[in-house]
């Protein structure tokens, strides 16, 4: 592929994850520009999976609406590729076993010139925690018994038990810092007009057109050489679903960046010397969640049939190019978490077809993107081959969300981007009984103790042995089917330069320069 450079992966002890750390530059930066990086013009993002809210207190697309949100906040601290830590709205913090006390940035203003203090961290932290927000990371706080802003620039978070992983929560969405004033005078609008101490100010959002940012002139961060930041005047995000578009409109100059793009189309840009190409590590996780609360699927039997009906490989040559890895969890092989042992189902069409006793009707949802439509016609053959009798459905992303979290459906295919910053983040909210995408309805109070000894240690050894019964428990229980991890490069023209990613491959800009 063109400039396709591979990534090295560092294994991280303590409370860090898999975190991922390229052959670039420090920071993350896919590629460094020759010369100083040049100030001003427009960036354009093609981005297919648009926000439900701007709200990082509502944030539920884990996978990608933090590439957004990175745009208007900040959070208490930032978590570089190597696992560390580094100052952000804090600038610096103390722990002790049961307090964890920050000393917070003096100057800084939100977008609305509302002072950001400590009685802005504390508003912010306990609205997430108020059981009535019902914010979707209220469980990334919930060992925070109190908050307390013990002056202007000290904030005290009284525990109620050590928690190794808070400080990972806090460096992103559920550490990001909303203006109190904002909220109060947006009420349940807020999503929809963000209002944070970062990079860039709320421009414009056209649901299923665009959304706008424009420079934040007065941003507390600079750059290594003092230089003032953001380097961008503007960034545009255009919401565009279809990957064929997605490819041409990067191909042509109509977008600088995407997001994601399927190995069948990055694959059609190699050798464009306009485009730069980068793996950085980031798979592509396909899964299949099935409900539990409801027939045919809350029968055991009929779940192990359905993973036995399943040819992972198959699909995955099909849906994703070739371009693919096997795993039987969203561990990724290079995870220190992943287990070689463990594995899913093999694929065994006459023990399926033995395990269906009586007619079994189903259906399958997928989302309006390439290639889960796809996805969910293979499954159709392989399950239809064995006795079942399979519709698919092909919704838009929001409306089969909406249908999933009220178990309205039977089977459904979906994707998560991994790795993540902890395992934690990519097994809780889908595995837990109370995780904010308990898709499948579980209640498995077997399953919620090892992720919370995993989740309640830092030591490395007790977290991966947590970590691998708890696969082995969601592999022998069938609650999904895990198909295949297709490689997802970070894919750019070459003209943009110093974009900086998360562990997880999701970007901040506010270092992006367009060498026009």
């Amino acid at each position: 592929m063109s400039s396709l450079r591979l990534s090295r992966r560092a294994l991280v002890t303590g409370i860090a994850a898999t975190l991922l750390a390229t052959t670039a530059a420090c920071g993350g930066d896919a590629a460094s520009p020759a010369g100083s990086p040049k100030s001003g013009g427009t960036l354009t993002i093609g981005f297919d999976n648009e926000p439900t809210t701007l709200d990082p207190a509502f944030s539920s697309q884990i996978s990608s609406d933090r590439n957004v949100l990175n745009l208007f906040y900040d959070s208490l601290l930032r978590q570089n590729r190597d696992g560390a830590f580094a100052p952000a709205l804090a600038e610096k913090w103390a722990a002790a076993d049961k307090t964890l006390t920050f000393t917070l940035r003096e100057g800084v203003k939100f977008h609305d010139g509302t002072v950001f203090d400590a009685a802005a961290v504390k508003a912010n932290l306990d609205r997430v925690l108020d059981p009535a927000t019902k914010s979707t990371k209220a469980s990334a706080l919930a060992t925070v018994a109190a908050v307390t802003a013990v002056d202007a620039k000290t904030v005290r978070l009284d525990l109620k038990q050590p928690d190794p992983l808070l400080l990972v929560q806090l460096a992103h969405e559920a550490g990001m810092m909303v203006s109190p004033a904002a909220l109060k005078a947006k009420g349940k609008d807020y999503g929809r007009g963000p209002v944070g101490t970062g990079p860039f100010t709320f421009d414009q959002w056209r649901s299923k057109v665009q959304l706008s940012a424009n420079r934040n002139g007065s941003y507390w961060a600079k750059a290594a050489d003092g230089s003032a930041l953001p380097r961008l005047s503007k960034v545009v995000v255009r919401f565009i679903t279809e990957p064929k578009v997605l490819r041409t409109e990067l191909a042509t100059g109509g977008v600088q960046l995407v997001r994601a793009l399927p190995p069948e189309e990055f694959t059609q840009l190699d050798g464009d010397k306009n485009i730069t190409m980068e793996d950085t590590g980031v798979r592509r996780s396909y899964y299949v969640a099935l409900n539990t609360t409801r027939a045919p699927f809350n029968d055991p039997k009929t779940r192990a049939a359905f993973a036995a009906a399943i040819d992972r490989a198959a699909i995955g040559k099909v849906a994703a190019a070739g371009q693919f890895d096997l795993a039987p969890s969203f561990a990724t092989k290079s995870d220190w978490y992943y287990d070689g042992s463990l594995a899913p189902a093999a694929h065994d069409p006459a023990a399926a077809k033995a395990a269906l006793t009586t007619p079994v009707s189903i259906t399958v949802l997928a989302r309006r993107r390439a290639p889960d439509p796809s996805i969910a016609e293979l499954l159709q053959a392989q399950l239809g081959a064995v006795g079942f009798t399979v519709k698919s459905e092909v919704l838009e992303l929001q409306t089969q969300l909406d249908r999933m979290r009220k178990q309205d459906f039977d089977a459904a295919v979906l994707v998560a981007d991994v790795p993540r910053l902890d395992p934690s983040l990519s097994f809780d909210p889908y595995f837990t009984s109370t995780g904010s995408n308990n898709w499948s309805g579980l209640k498995d109070t077997q399953l919620d103790g090892l992720l919370a000894t995993a989740r309640g240690t830092d030591d490395k050894a007790a977290r991966t042995k947590a970590y691998v019964d708890a696969q082995r428990r969601i592999l022998a229980e069938n609650y999904w089917t895990f198909l295949h991890q297709a490689k997802s490069p970070l894919v750019r023209r070459t003209a943009l330069q110093g974009v900086v990613l998360n562990v997880d491959g999701q970007w901040r800009l506010d270092e992006a320069s367009l060498d026009r």
